[in-house]
């Protein structure tokens, strides 16, 4: 067995067994016929713009200031972090602090644009529960992106929501104050959020849009 950056010789008059193993990156990639959650507005052109784009797995879960950060799974909620800082309150892309060997590099806060053409690709009023944390399938309902409805912080950082955690989910955007917020009757992209809050990051990889 040898790796891709081994070299072995192959001898005159034998027979070999090329095995090519392909794995898998960090993220979740939904395809544009895989996309059919519709229900509030999702168009032709959205599924072809969100399938170009990686989606992290689960909401940002670290502290500090190292770039050593890792997302959580379906059934947590996550840390609350605010705009454009990390949990230190250092002036950065707390994305950008995600651990390189584990996730690979490119990882930023989605774009308003983004996240305007996410929330157009669910089904309202289709809350669920996984594990002990609440939240909404986008995309698709198996193989789609779950986001949780984790609350938020009233201000500064913390692993822990003050306000509304299991029935709202604003989650950080590139572009100050604008926020998606997720009210499982209602989903929208808007601004006059407080930079100062604590909200969800959920990262994204992929040429901005």
């Amino acid at each position: 067995e040898i790796t891709s950056t081994q070299s072995v010789q192959l001898k005159e008059g034998k027979s070999y067994t090329l095995k090519i193993q392909f794995k898998k990156g960090a993220g979740i990639n939904v395809l544009e016929s895989d996309i059919n959650l519709t229900g509030n507005g999702c168009t032709a052109q959205d599924k072809k713009d969100l399938a170009k784009l990686v989606w992290a797995d689960g909401n940002l879960k670290s502290t500090g200031a190292s770039n050593n950060y890792v997302w959580g799974t379906n059934s947590e909620y996550g840390y609350f972090y605010q705009w454009h800082k990390d949990y230190n309150g250092n002036n950065i892309d707390p994305c950008t602090r995600l651990n390189p060997t584990t996730y690979g590099s490119g990882w930023r806060l989605p774009t308003k644009n983004e996240w305007t053409k996410f929330a157009r690709c669910c089904n309202v009023n289709s809350k669920v529960t996984i594990g002990g944390a609440n939240g909404m399938w986008f995309l698709n309902s198996t193989k789609g992106v779950f986001m949780q409805l984790a609350g938020w912080r009233d201000s500064g950082a913390g692993t822990s929501a003050t306000t509304w955690p299991g029935t709202f989910g604003p989650y950080q955007s590139e572009t100050a104050g604008w926020v998606l917020d997720i009210d499982p009757g209602f989903i929208r992209v808007h601004d006059g959020a407080s930079t100062s809050a604590g909200n969800s990051v959920r990262c994204v990889k992929g040429t901005k849009q």
